[in-house]
């Protein structure tokens, strides 16, 4: 089933998915992002994939780093939803094909 799904942090311009590849990548954002974070703590700066350096010792860039990675985790509970009901219907559709 290929659907056109939009990341809206990808620096890629390759938008074409299908919903169980854009649910693995949903999870690869959160763990790059964590790496990103966890890889700063000589200086603090964490870049945004948008090119904008967060330095992550200040509220002020925790909060938006934060915010940063909500926003990750709700695009990607979106994306499982989507994907729980994708795979709802195929059976449903299924066990009506075989009725």
């Amino acid at each position: 089933m290929a659907t056109i799904f939009t990341n809206p942090i990808s620096t890629s311009h390759s938008f074409k998915s299908d919903i169980f590849g854009t649910s693995f990548d949903s999870t690869v954002e959160i763990y790059n992002a964590l790496a990103n974070f966890a890889s700063s703590e000589k200086d603090g700066i964490v870049k945004l994939p948008s090119g904008q350096e967060v330095d992550v010792t200040k509220i002020s860039g925790m909060t938006t780093y934060s915010t940063y990675l909500q926003f990750l985790q709700a695009h990607k509970e979106l994306i499982d939803n989507v994907f729980v009901f994708v795979k709802n219907l195929e059976n449903k559709l299924d066990n009506l094909l075989s009725s």
